[in-house]
């Protein structure tokens, strides 16, 4: 009960702020297959791991991820526009077709209408990052739920999102417009950055200070992401430090500790 109230005090405030500090949102729709360059692209399988409760409502998870798909794909950005995922796939309902599927709440696993949904802002983040847009608004969880299994990515580049209090916005800053593409292809999620300009620049992704930790008998993952920008032109290459995250770790990680301090 409390935590409906929660959610919903919450939502009203959101929904005051867009009304109150209107943003230059991106809401306009093209054609993909206009667009001759894939500027970046990232999948996830939709599956990670064939038993256990992290594989449980795959299938109504997949359902839901098609479902957002269409409300991402063909959606343009122009220059200075901002992308938030809770205004794109809006509130997520049964009527709307959506499954209850995972989704983590108090540090712990529980079907809801809509879940699995972050796998979706999770690669948007990733492709934000991939073309030099601004990072405007990113929550990840608080917990570590799961030891890595076949990590691509440093941890803690994820971007959680619950409509619509926790949202993922990027400013796309490019000079030209660009046009997302996602899509669910089977045994994996795909998300592409379109457009018919080349990017000025290339960015990796590096991560430093990860270690685990223990404190007051709980056990701490924290790691920084930086983004390191390289010009195609004369310009001196940059690090831009993205995320500094520190959460709880959930599992049996009594092996990873390396040392005792204070969160």
């Amino acid at each position: 009960m409390l935590f409906g109230v929660r959610v919903a005090l919450h939502r009203w405030r959101r929904t005051i702020a867009w009304w109150r500090h209107p943003q230059h949102w991106a809401t306009e729709y093209g054609n993909p297959a206009l667009y001759a360059q894939v500027l970046a692209e990232r999948t996830s399988p939709l599956q990670r791991a064939p038993d256990g409760a992290i594989a449980a409502y795959t299938d109504e998870k997949v359902q839901n991820l098609r479902l957002a798909c269409r409300k991402v794909d063909g959606l343009v950005l122009a220059p200075d526009t901002i992308f938030s995922f809770c205004r794109t796939i809006g509130k997520t309902t049964r009527q709307q077709g959506y499954l209850p599927a995972l989704e983590l709440h108090d540090g712990a696993l529980h079907p809801s209408v809509g879940g699995g949904l972050c796998q979706l802002s999770n690669l948007l983040l990733l492709l934000a990052v991939d073309i030099n847009a601004e990072i405007v608004e990113r929550h990840r969880h608080s917990y570590d739920l799961f030891r890595d299994v076949e990590r691509t990515v440093p941890f803690g580049c994820g971007a959680t999102v619950f409509y619509n209090y926790v949202d993922f916005q990027f400013r796309h800053r490019q000079a030209f417009p660009v046009c997302l593409h996602a899509v669910v292809e089977p045994p994996v999620l795909r998300v592409q950055v379109l457009a018919n300009s080349s990017l000025p620049c290339q960015t990796t992704l590096v991560e430093t200070d990860h270690r685990f930790f223990r404190a007051e008998g709980q056990v701490y993952r924290t790691n920084r992401i930086w983004r390191d920008i390289t010009w195609h032109d004369q310009r001196p290459s940059e690090r831009e430090l993205l995320f500094s995250n520190t959460c709880r770790v959930l599992y049996n990680a009594d092996d990873l500790v390396t040392e005792e301090a204070h969160v």
